[in-house]
């Protein structure tokens, strides 16, 4: 019998780069948005004496390398060694690179299904080594402005549950995180990064003040923008879209190279999945309520 499990995935409504530390990693704000039930696994635990390693299998998207939810199980034997092997599937919507945390998110529920029906403890250190975006969905709040490499709460509370129909629009390139990154240092290597921690929380802040009032916030903040907009001027396009169609913001998720745009509930425009489309730029189109 197969167990099946629904796995999230997340949003960046900003995402400021503060700072670029000594072991090359990157320290950033930025407030995270719970998506619901993107993708799904299924599994199920094998107790045949012959059987020796795990298998998993993934459908829907080509993912190569190793699969993150390997690295979740070997965490796990190592807190209880005598966890059956399993047989996982998983139901990808989401391709890679498009700064959506879908791995993440298979990650997180995985972790969070072993903690609580096999009680594996797992530490705060085990999460974040697991992946910068898994700590947030691990955690399942909706919305959390975090710091870090994203492993660190800030706020939790912005007051805007349930409140808006989501589109995220999926292009037709891709986006590596390490690239995106070295862009990142090459564009702000002169003027230096843009917000410090304290302004990026405040940024945050006014813009889910906002948002919470029903008024138009127009293009989220996103460090990753004007790097993004050198290699896909077509961003432009899609932006514009997204503007006419109503919506009250729109941006990039991550490092890319997914956008999507917020609408709030009820008064999402019937046709923007089409306009989308017509600008021969999509590869996948979400709508999320």
């Amino acid at each position: 019998m197969y167990l099946v499990l629904d796995s999230p995935a997340k949003l960046n409504l900003t995402l400021r780069i503060v700072n670029r530390r000594n072991d090359g990693m990157h320290d950033i704000c930025s407030l995270f948005m719970r998506l619901p039930s993107v993708e799904k696994l299924t599994f199920r635990m094998i107790d045949h004496n012959n059987v020796s390693k795990d298998t998993i299998k993934v459908y829907g998207q080509v993912v190569t390398g190793r699969n993150i939810l390997e690295k979740v199980l070997e965490t796990a034997r190592k807190k209880l060694p005598h966890i059956p092997f399993m047989e996982i599937g998983v139901w990808k919507s989401i391709p890679p690179g498009s700064g959506l945390g879908a791995g993440s998110g298979n990650a997180a529920v995985l972790a969070g299904w072993l903690a609580k029906e096999l009680g594996v403890v797992f530490s705060e250190r085990d999460i974040c080594d697991l992946g910068a975006d898994v700590p947030f969905l691990f955690e399942g709040p909706p919305y959390s402005f975090r710091s870090g490499v994203g492993e660190i709460q800030v706020k939790n509370e912005f007051g805007l549950s349930d409140r808006f129909s989501t589109f995220v629009i999926i292009p037709e390139w891709s986006s590596e995180t390490g690239i995106a990154y070295r862009m990142a240092d090459e564009h702000y290597r002169d003027g230096g990064w843009r917000l410090s921690a304290g302004e990026a929380l405040r940024e945050a802040e006014s813009i889910t003040s906002s948002l919470a009032k029903g008024e138009r916030v127009g293009l989220l903040p996103n460090d990753f923008t004007p790097v993004l907009f050198k290699t896909h001027p077509e961003y432009a396009s899609l932006f514009k879209v997204a503007e006419s169609a109503g919506s009250l913001a729109w941006g990039i998720s991550g490092s890319g190279s997914a956008l999507f745009c917020l609408f709030e509930k009820g008064r999402e425009d019937k046709m923007v999945r089409t306009v989308f489309g017509n600008t021969g730029l999509v590869r996948k189109f979400l709508e999320l309520r």
